[in-house]
């Protein structure tokens, strides 16, 4: 029996056994007109089909339909069952809606809420904090990261929950509050300097029991049954992968490519990049010229405005526009600069003024330090959110991707210059026809009979060798 067939028998048996046996009976014989009908069993109507399922004769495409059908057409005639929707009900597994859901890939998957492993997800949270409308600086042990990393979002003003978990919320405020009026002396003259220190620290008492209050907040906020109270991410969550080729490149040639399409906003501005006491890194004005151009896709380019947006690159920014309005982008800590405040000639309210409109005084050119502009918290800036390990140990994502591509282009550069030297050298070993100038250099193989012969001198050589090391020893018989 074929393992369709049995495949099939085994699919069917609950099916047909859940049919009357009483309502089914056996085809009467012509010959025998007056014999009674004998009813059958589930399993014995199942054999009998199979029989007959066995005499039809087969083609090349025969399958398990046919055998189906024959199957439902007979059952549905005994038992008044539609063969049509016995067969389809029969051939379409109960679980395949389940089975399409299956069929989707990983990444269409949605993650479930408690998801602390998942990068994506923590930097959905943390820009939720980015509204300074909604969420104001705060110190670094209630800071939106620590939020973030324990499952809150940025809700509203001050204002944190835990969406799709607990559904709790906590509204997080700092404020000082004021103390009574002043202490009087003796003589009845108050001391404003001893009242402004006692306020003072006294201020600072309730902000550090108010920030260690709220530190307890962000576990015990949760409620008890929420499984963001029984664990968070972990610290290296914020890592940016940076040292895989296949990560950073195509990352540096979109944030490249992005600065490009801004170039009347980014070619006049002054920045300020990372300091480059390492030998290890190279300036940009180098790795313009050694990447390849699968790295940095830059046809007409000017050079200088190349250097200038791949060293913004380098640093973790993007180019965007909004509102007409061109501004620096960082997708870690979703930090935005606005860059017509670093323009030549930008006066604070008055915008960009011209020769005539600036009075004759040159007003000073603002820089963009492209570390220090990033949050605080940014793995760009901060090398203990970046929590990197090995060789790039205490150091942050500027300054491991900077020495990444350094590596990388001194690697290309190596490896093109390899190949100049060898390019010139089967050059000088040819002549102009394209033969070999020296042919006693050339190294000829031996042929098949040559071979052989150098197998049997090795052969004859092992043997030699093994007698040397063969121990023969005389047996003595004793006669009794």
């Amino acid at each position: 029996m074929h393992d369709s067939l049995t495949t099939t028998k085994r699919k069917f048996h609950k099916l047909l056994d859940t049919i009357n046996a009483s309502s089914n009976a056996l085809p009467i014989p012509e010959g025998n007109v007056s014999a009674t009908a004998i009813p059958l069993t589930a399993r014995q109507r199942l054999d009998a089909a199979s029989e007959r399922a066995k005499k039809r004769p087969r083609t090349t495409g025969a399958s398990t339909t046919s055998l189906t059908s024959t199957f439902s057409s007979d059952i549905g005639r005994r038992s008044h069952t539609p063969a049509a929707s016995l067969s389809r009900r029969l051939l379409i597994p109960r679980n395949m809606g389940s089975r399409k859901n299956d069929s989707k890939s990983d990444d269409d998957r949605e993650l479930p809420n408690f998801s602390p492993w998942s990068h994506e997800q923590f930097l959905a949270r943390l820009k939720t904090f980015s509204k300074v409308s909604y969420w104001q600086p705060r110190p670094a042990a209630i800071g939106e990261l620590k939020w973030a990393k324990q499952g809150w979002q940025c809700v509203d003003v001050n204002t944190v929950a835990c969406k799709g978990g607990c559904e709790r919320r906590v509204v997080v405020k700092l404020e000082r509050a004021a103390t009574g009026g002043a202490n009087g002396t003796a003589d009845g003259r108050g001391d404003a300097e001893d009242d402004d220190a006692e306020d003072e620290a006294d201020a600072e008492k309730l902000e550090l029991a108010l920030v260690q209050r709220y530190a307890d907040e962000i576990t015990n906020g949760h409620a008890p049954h929420c499984m963001w109270r029984r664990a968070g991410c972990k610290d290296d969550i914020y890592r940016l992968s940076l040292v895989r080729p296949v990560i950073w490149q195509p990352a540096l040639r979109a944030r490249y490519i992005s600065l490009l399409q801004i170039a009347d906003s980014i070619k006049n501005v002054a920045i300020r990049s990372l300091p480059r006491d390492d030998s290890a890194l190279l300036p940009p004005e180098k790795l313009a010229d050694e990447l390849p151009a699968n790295v940095l896709s830059s046809p007409d380019a000017d050079q200088t405005l190349k250097c200038t947006a791949l060293g913004i690159a380098l640093h973790g920014w993007r180019g965007e526009s909004e509102l007409d309005i061109d501004l620096l982008h960082c997708d870690a800590c979703f930090q935005r600069i606005g860059l017509w405040m670093y323009q030549p000639g930008y006066v604070p309210g008055r915008g960009v003024l011209s020769a005539e409109d600036n009075d004759g005084a040159e007003p000073e050119q603002a820089t963009i330090n492209l570390l220090e502009m990033h949050r605080m918290h940014c793995p760009w800036q901060n090398a203990g959110s970046q929590a990197a390990s090995g060789t790039f140990e205490g150091m942050n994502a500027s300054r491991i991707l900077n020495r990444v591509v350094s590596t990388y282009a001194r690697e290309q550069r190596r490896r093109s210059e390899q190949n100049g030297k060898d390019d010139e050298c089967d050059v000088e070993s040819t002549d102009l026809i394209g033969g070999a100038v020296n042919d006693s250099d050339v190294v000829k193989k031996p042929s098949a009979a040559e071979i052989d012969q150098m197998d049997k001198e090795r052969e004859s050589k092992l043997r030699r060798l093994k007698r040397l090391f063969t121990v023969h020893r005389s047996s003595k018989v004793v006669a009794k």
